[in-house]
């Protein structure tokens, strides 16, 4: 817990100490989300949750040419998963909602009068402020979890983790004038649950979070 909280509240202090002297560009993002619980081949029976993705954050020119950016971000990120269980003819929705603070570090060419390319990669810590999970059909529960009753995922009959903290893998965008337009990549370093078991039924799946994000945004 202790290594968390210094993780997400590094994740500030370390980019406010380069605010001072520089001319510093806030914007606004949103856009879509898609989330899974490791990754596209985790399971036979993943089809991925889907939500909409939003924040805010500054860009901070490391150097006079601004090339080189830190950009600190807030963002309302959903993540889980969501399983099409052929069997019982139905699906089952696990919804996480997370308040994520975002740091990477970019660099950023010019390729015409008015645009730009943009690559970073970075870290993120986040806080779960709510998630239930769910199911279709009349199904109760899948991998020994209730999910017939719609509990929290932060209860103890889903087990998932509030804090969550990964790598930011990429992010990937073109600038035009004020206009920015980004593919966002992340993987979390820890299993989403208290509990694994239930998620290592299957090859490569022990519940951890891993998301893309597609948004555009606004620099002001």
């Amino acid at each position: 817990m202790r290594i968390r909280l210094m993780s997400l509240f590094l994740l500030w202090v370390i980019p406010i100490c380069h605010v001072h002297g520089q001319k510093v560009k806030p914007f606004v993002k949103g856009g879509l989300t898609i989330a899974l619980f490791d990754g596209p081949h985790a399971s036979h029976e993943d089809v991925g949750h889907f939500g909409p993705h939003l924040g805010a954050g500054i860009k901070i020119p490391l150097k006079k040419s601004q090339k080189t950016f830190l950009v600190p971000a807030v963002a309302l990120v959903p993540k889980g998963d969501v399983y099409d269980v052929s069997i019982a003819g139905g699906r089952v929705s696990f919804n996480l909602w997370y308040l994520e603070t975002q740091l990477d570090y970019c660099y950023r060419w010019q390729i015409g009068k008015n645009w730009h390319l943009s690559i970073g990669a970075g870290l993120y810590g986040a806080y779960g402020i709510g998630g239930k999970a769910s199911a279709t059909n009349g199904i109760t529960w899948y991998r020994g979890i209730p999910v017939g009753d719609s509990p929290s995922m932060f209860e103890s009959e889903v087990g998932a983790n509030r804090w969550d903290a990964g790598g930011r893998l990429w992010t990937v965008g073109v600038d035009y004038r004020r206009f920015m337009f980004r593919w966002d990549y992340e993987a979390s370093f820890f299993s989403q649950f208290h509990n694994k078991m239930p998620y290592e039924r299957e090859k490569n799946n022990h519940g951890y979070n891993w998301v893309h994000s597609i948004c555009i945004g606004y620099c002001f």
